[in-house]
């Protein structure tokens, strides 16, 4: 079976698709996507394989590429979502959400830059954070990132309350959350979440409240969001941001430019949250599984 990366795989054993019985070639059956791709794969794209059967991409999201180009075509696509039993076993992203999360409460970032004060006076009064223990985390979206969220903050003795409308157990409204001290926001970007934190979404929580992304930058109106940072109302911790297919675009984000101006009350990073040898492996693992389905 003939396969072409666009994925990273310097890092992996070849026996990883060997085993299976994929050979590397330039005019693949089998195609597997790169999910940190900063351009579109759309339909101009996946012309130039003229013998292509199946896509594949090692990811949750899919907003990096034409599905409906594929389906036109019928061509075969899978996505990580194919398998949930084995998505369960990647824990990279999760893992990352709660190092925002850590971060922001206990301000580690700002404490390396602190270094040449060592015991400076302004040192105790400038990184005085607060502790997580007892405090009050509120998530959006419950499916696999969420659920670990809630575990690791349980295991800190914080209190947990989540809200999705697609699973039991939550709170019946957004405004269930007002009483948190942290918003972690994990749902998958669709039509329906796409600007979902927009004028007035956070009006009902309490001021420094801490809000982390690590779901899609699309999920907010990120004009609103810097109001917030700009106004103290909120710390704004992510690591998504929209236009990330379009990096010119992406760089006119009020929140790129935020962040370069070394805001105080913002932490981005570039989108790293799967990325790990472990979950980057595994990952492949599974979409060469589903791709010879």
């Amino acid at each position: 079976m003939k396969v072409k990366f666009e994925c990273p795989i310097d890092f992996i054993k070849s026996d990883v698709w060997l085993n299976l019985g994929f050979v590397e070639s330039d005019k693949p059956e089998y195609l597997i996507l790169n999910p940190g791709t900063d351009s579109y794969y759309d339909g101009k794209y996946f012309e130039q394989f003229k013998n292509l059967k199946v896509v594949g991409t090692p990811s949750t999201g899919v907003n990096h590429l034409d599905i409906n180009y594929l389906k036109s075509k019928g061509i075969d696509f899978y996505s990580l979502l194919d398998d949930r039993d084995s998505l369960e076993t990647i824990t990279a992203s999760a893992e990352f959400t709660w190092i925002h999360i850590m971060n922001s409460f206990r301000g580690f970032s700002n404490s390396m830059k602190s270094v040449n004060d060592w015991r400076d006076s302004d040192n105790e009064s400038s990184l005085r954070f607060r502790e997580l223990s007892g405090k009050n985390i509120g998530i959006i979206g419950f499916g696999r990132i969420g659920r670990k969220v809630k575990r690791y903050a349980e295991s800190f003795d914080m209190n947990v309350k989540f809200y999705d409308p697609y699973v039991d157990g939550g709170c019946s409204s957004i405004g269930d959350l007002y009483d948190s001290d942290i918003l972690s926001i994990n749902c998958y970007l669709n039509d329906e979440t796409k600007n979902m934190i927009s004028n007035g979404f956070l009006d009902g929580f309490k001021d420094g409240l801490v809000v982390v992304n690590t779901s899609r930058g699309e999920v907010v109106d990120e004009s609103y969001i810097s109001k917030l940072i700009k106004d103290n109302k909120i710390f704004y911790s992510c690591d998504v941001l929209r236009n990330e297919q379009n990096i010119e675009s992406l760089k006119n984000s009020p929140l790129y430019k935020l962040n370069k101006d070394g805001h105080p009350n913002l932490v981005i990073t570039p989108h790293v949250a799967g990325v790990s040898v472990d979950s980057q492996r595994k990952a492949l693992e599974i979409i060469l599984k589903l791709c010879m389905k």
